[in-house]
């Protein structure tokens, strides 16, 4: 990101902050990736500027830059709305439009409509107002200046920065509303998504479900939700399979499979254990620190940090390969116990003396 595009950074929470204490503009740039942030934020829009009657079907139209009809965008911004004098108009990937249709956006922002509510989203890795409306480029310089004046004075732009542990940690428990959830059940229950805001809703919502009597989130609900037994010694276990101790990891696995599915539980530590160990072969990930890392590497689950050193070790001593190896073996167990009715504990002992032989 150019370092002149950093006036336009702010974090999702100032954002919504901002939104809902000050007065709304009618021409907004936000760079958001995931849809279910942007879809809070419209409504949040929607709520502010049209008011406490904001409805998504009477009030709200969106199109998308791949549609192609920039004459359908201007007319529907410029037209009044029929069940409220002031409406939302959301035009996502604005990038895609070409270049004659976002001229044509730009003489629209010369003067507009004070009663409609234009709200570009753009998902770009590399954010660039400029690069989006044509005043970062070699075209007449008068063209360039004036189309720069005309964003710069009509639109607010903003950028939201990456989310940090906490910014996700807030969120999450405001998703789960009236349910008593801890920052460290939150962490445990992130451990199951792929860092996907639309999947973490999506688990919330089930997480609600399962929980409306109680409106408590506790690990075994969660891990209950998620098809795994409770409480297990899973950080002894897979400090002991990546230390090739396979007599010790056999005896954890006899002592906690006294509990129910857990072998379930254990392929999938298992699998996440050595996705970790061969991300950490990609020097830019193994050169990541803090919350970073942790993010990369999904280390959500209480004490898991703690295995990163074991992961390294392992990596320090066993070549692509053996990984390879080591997840076919993982492949074939989980395929075993999911498909045939062979003994358990001979299926995953073999597992756990196969990868410890590596």
């Amino acid at each position: 990101m150019a370092k002149a595009e950093k006036k336009y950074l702010i974090s999702y929470k100032s954002l919504t902050e901002k939104l809902r204490n000050g007065a709304i503009p009618d021409k907004l740039l936000i760079s958001l990736k995931e849809k279910v942030l942007t879809d809070d934020l419209i409504k949040i829009i929607g709520e502010r500027f049209v008011g406490r009657n904001f409805n998504s079907k009477n009030n709200l139209t969106t199109f998308n830059g791949d549609d192609k009809i920039i004459e359908n965008i201007l007319n529907e911004c410029s037209n009044f709305g029929l069940f409220s004098e002031r409406k939302i108009v959301v035009l996502r990937n604005v990038k895609k439009l070409y270049k004659d249709e976002k001229l044509a956006l730009i003489e629209y922002m010369k003067r507009g409509n004070p009663d409609t509510c234009l709200v570009m989203i753009t998902a770009e890795d590399e954010f660039n107002p400029g690069k989006l409306f044509l005043y970062d480029s070699k075209d007449d310089p008068d063209r360039i200046q004036e189309n720069r004046k005309v964003i710069e004075e009509n639109v607010k732009i903003f950028e939201i920065e990456e989310f940090s542990e906490q910014d996700t940690i807030t969120w999450v428990k405001e998703k789960f509303g009236e349910y008593n959830i801890s920052d460290v059940n939150i962490k445990h229950f992130l451990q199951f998504s792929n860092y996907s805001f639309d999947e973490i809703l999506s688990e919330i919502e089930k997480l609600k479900t399962y929980c409306y009597q109680t409106k408590e989130i506790t690990l075994d609900s969660i891990n209950l939700c998620n098809g795994i037994a409770k409480d297990f010694n899973e950080i002894d276990f897979i400090k002991a399979v990546v230390e090739r101790r396979n007599e010790r990891a056999l005896m954890i696995y006899d002592r906690i499979s006294l509990k129910k599915d857990v072998e379930v539980y254990l392929i999938f530590l298992l699998a996440s254990a050595f996705t970790i160990i061969n991300k950490l072969y990609d020097p830019a990930v193994s050169g990541l620190n803090g919350w970073q890392l942790k993010k990369e590497l999904k280390l959500w689950f209480p004490d898991q940090e703690k295995l990163l050193p074991f992961y390294k070790n392992y990596r320090d001593s066993a070549d692509t390969e053996k990984i390879r190896t080591a997840f076919g073996y993982i492949y074939q167990t989980d395929k075993i116990l999911k498909t045939s009715a062979n003994d358990k504990k001979s299926v995953m002992s073999t597992l756990i003396n196969n990868i410890c032989g590596l």
